[in-house]
């Protein structure tokens, strides 16, 4: 998961949202036509992700068979019509993304044949199918519940005029509802992966906001990256050795 800069957010702003009426503002949950607008903002604030790197096609075709697996979700915070920020989670990750390659082998396969042309991005794809088709262990792996990925427009983030201007604090909102639905099935922690505090300081000083303290530096997918966990039994913020309470 990549998180960029992010800030805080009343639980007020959180909408749920009437089936038969359109969202003019808060989260719902995204869905299949929602894709080519997140496609777009992840382009703008997670250029690097896996999707990115392995290819339009491939990124609509994941995404797609992410929305149809049951026990991942994708939820969006939307201003009007525009998509700000969105969010994926699971309470059981492995699982879960365990079940969308299998269901989606085909689908994925074939619109990754141009990808894997590049050797490196092989390499990175056979590392994930191993990691997640695999029963090989893999770091923070006993803990169940994961926020896959956070995304916000670069001008609802932070303290620009933008944001402050419309009262939106969107990235608070999306980790929120994904809190609410993961104590709902009964998850204890939850686990989110940032890289390292040299290259993305925004990033790590936001997940500590939230509550998340440093288990480790981990090599995952073949990429170093830090390893956070929350309790999500305690709602006391905790603290990691030598970091002072607020």
């Amino acid at each position: 998961m990549i998180l960029r800069r992010f800030v805080t957010i009343s639980e007020s702003l959180l909408i749920e949202p009437d089936e038969h009426s359109p969202v003019h503002g808060g989260v719902r949950p995204l869905v299949v036509a929602d894709i080519p607008a997140l496609l777009a903002l992840a382009r703008d604030a997670i250029p690097d992700t896996m999707a990115a790197r392995l290819g339009s096609r491939f990124a609509y075709r994941y995404h797609q068979a992410l929305l149809e697996e049951p026990d991942l979700h994708l939820d969006g915070y939307f201003d009007g019509e525009t998509l700000l920020g969105f969010i994926v989670y699971s309470h059981n990750v492995r699982e879960a993304l365990r079940s969308a390659f299998r269901r989606h082998a085909f689908t994925f396969g074939s619109a990754l044949c141009l990808s894997l042309l590049h050797p490196a991005r092989l390499a990175f794809v056979l590392r994930i199918a191993g990691s997640v088709l695999g029963r090989l262990p893999e770091p923070g792996m006993e803990i169940r519940a994961e926020l896959l990925t956070i995304a916000v427009r670069p001008h609802a983030r932070g303290r620009s005029d933008w944001r402050r201007s419309r009262g939106l604090n969107v990235p608070h909102a999306l980790i929120e509802r994904a809190f609410t639905y993961l104590r709902g099935r009964g998850a204890t922690e939850a686990k989110v992966f940032c890289k390292p505090e040299a290259v993305d300081p925004a990033a790590n000083g936001f997940v500590r906001k939230e509550g998340f303290v440093l288990r480790g530096h981990v090599v995952r997918w073949g990429i170093t990256t830090n390893l956070y966990v929350k309790s999500l039994v305690d709602e006391a913020r905790p603290t990691s050795a030598g970091e002072a309470s607020p």
